[in-house]
């Protein structure tokens, strides 16, 4: 079989990997602005906000995430202002995080195994559906998962040394900074270094104990080190109490995820961790007795035990594992299976065209493509809902206008209450640990708009009663329907929203006589008890007044 020389195949690897590049960064763009908006995303953007208006998070705005993250993106949604394709652009954002995590667990792969190892685990890595998909949204997963892998690259490679530890350390507690989902990670590390090391023992080998012993403790001083300078900024600022709560306390909440459940499944589940680490310590006995490269296969073993230690973790003892909490972890895992599968090549005799694309690995590619795009489309787009409501939230209100949304959907706008409705609040409401204060939000501020999406049972029912659909999604405006059957009658009604309101039918303003003087424009009515009367019987609205000179149109309050 002809083969093509060096000099020719090097520039066309050259051409295919730019082509692929290319490809590849085509499809994210596509996705930033196609894709279906997660609720975590307006979440996060709304604390982003929050830094832009000189607001505090935990203490002015509720956050259960650590601050780093959403500062850092602070200067550019500063720089993008109010607009309701928001999502889309600052998801274009996360594309260096994206790049910045492949390439650190090539740069793995490239000093622990090979470069083809590495490439093929990176490619796998990239197409991978979840991982493509959840690092294409706006998340604080996206930038916690490039400083972990940077952590490990920077403490498994190269010369070991105090700077060495300290470097990775301080790059782990900016990844604390941007999640506490970090201390699972460092524990699983730590356990998996002791069970390397025991093993290494074990087996006749020597360690170095002193040195071992100061590379520790400069790793852990340099991790701490950043979530001390929020902790000192937060103090400075009066909010360390709030600070705690939000980040800490906030999300440790009994009967939460797989805390609750059937007893056989809550066992089962606590059983993965020690099942995972007893698997651990047989494969990492057996390699280190076959290897040729005690070094490398102790760097080796602490990159892939320490992954796949964090795995079961989670599993066994987390009470919610979202797929994204498996971000920093899925290059060394991908770097895992790809150097299983060659090495079983190679224990098998198999003949392969070592600077080929392995067909399996082709394969995966396709099908990790296929699962993509059969499950999320670029071709439809699934963004256009939130684009549409956020165009009517910037439309209808002004920055001093509140709107009640569940974990801050209206990103550019405050909310009356604290709390946001995350899984871990709701958890919190059912058990009576934090209050329905909805509805007495709704009422304190006036709030004239409101997205009726996960609100408690007690605000649902209130807001129905106060609100009225507008036919733009779930936003509602604050209003009454009011049936007048007859002509001349006074229609009794309760307003329980105090605001500005208008009189409209079907076609648009009208008069009546409200509490005995002509209503023909907005007036500003009181919380209680009011009296209606029109000159024609039929079905009239009191509307927020702004609403109306801003675009709503009456006809849309009598559709639904």
């Amino acid at each position: 079989m002809p083969t093509i020389p060096e000099s020719t195949a090097a520039p066309r690897r050259r051409s295919l990997l730019l082509s692929g590049l290319v490809l590849l960064l085509a499809l994210r763009v596509l996705f930033a602005f196609t894709l279906q908006v997660d609720s975590d995303e307006p979440q996060h953007l709304h604390v982003v906000w929050a830094w832009t208006q000189g607001l505090l998070p935990y203490r002015d705005v509720f956050d259960n995430h650590t601050p780093l993250f959403q500062l850092l993106m602070s200067p550019l949604l500063a720089l993008l202002g109010e607009r309701a394709d928001i999502v889309p652009l600052m998801r274009l954002a996360m594309i260096p995080f994206y790049a910045l995590a492949l390439w650190a667990g090539w740069r793995i792969g490239c000093a622990l195994w090979s470069r083809r190892t590495a490439a093929l685990a990176t490619l796998l890595t990239a197409l991978f559906p979840f991982y493509f998909v959840l690092s294409a949204q706006f998340r604080t997963d996206d930038l916690w998962s490039p400083l972990w892998v940077l952590a490990v690259l920077v403490g498994v490679t190269g010369a070991p040394g105090l700077r060495r530890m300290a470097a990775s350390g301080l790059l782990a507690g900016l990844a604390l900074a941007v999640s506490l989902k970090t201390t699972v990670l460092l524990i699983a590390g730590a356990i998996a270094l002791a069970l390397v090391l025991l093993i290494w023992r074990c087996s006749g080998r020597r360690l170095a104990a002193a040195s071992s012993t100061r590379g520790a403790i400069a790793f852990a001083l340099a991790a701490a080190l950043p979530l001390a300078v929020f902790a000192a900024f937060f103090t400075a600022e009066g909010a360390w109490a709030q600070t705690w709560y939000c980040t800490v306390q906030h999300n440790i909440v009994p009967g939460l995820g797989d805390w609750s459940g059937h007893r056989l499944a809550h066992a089962m589940r606590l059983s993965v961790f020690p099942a995972l680490l007893l698997l651990s310590a047989g494969v990492l006995w057996r390699t280190l007795r076959r290897t040729t490269d005690a070094e490398r296969w102790l760097r080796r073993s602490v990159v892939l035990a320490g992954a796949v230690l964090y795995v079961g973790a989670l599993i066994s003892y987390w009470p919610l594992v979202p797929a994204q909490d498996l971000l920093p972890v899925t290059p060394m895992l991908m770097l895992g299976l790809v150097a299983l599968v060659e090495r079983d090549h190679v224990a098998r005799g198999a003949i392969t065209a070592r600077r080929a694309l392995p067909l399996w690995v082709l394969l995966f590619l396709l099908f990790d493509l296929g699962v993509i795009l059969a499950l999320r489309p670029p071709w439809r787009d699934r963004a256009a809902v939130q684009e549409a409501h956020l165009a009517a939230v910037l439309r209808l209100t002004r920055p001093d206008d509140d709107v009640m949304d569940a974990k801050g959907e209206s990103i550019f706008r405050m909310r009356p209450i604290y709390w946001a409705f995350e899984n871990i609040t709701q958890q919190r409401m059912k058990l009576g640990l934090i209050p329905d204060d909805v509805a007495a939000g709704l009422v304190r501020t006036g709030t004239p708009l409101v997205d009726d999406y996960r609100m408690p049972p007690g605000a649902q029912t209130f807001i129905e009663a106060n609100y009225l659909a507008i036919g733009i999604g779930r936003l509602r405006v604050a209003g009454l329907l009011l049936d007048a059957p007859q002509a001349g009658v006074p229609v009794r009604f309760r307003v329980n929203v105090p605001q500005t309101y208008l009189l409209v039918d079907a076609t648009g303003t009208v008069a009546g006589v409200l509490d005995g003087t002509l209503l023909d424009g907005p007036r500003r009515l009181a919380a209680g008890a009011h009296e209606l009367t029109v000159s024609r019987p039929g079905r009239y609205a009191l509307v927020w007044a702004p609403a109306m000179t801003r675009g709503l149109r009456a006809a849309d309050l009598f559709a639904h």
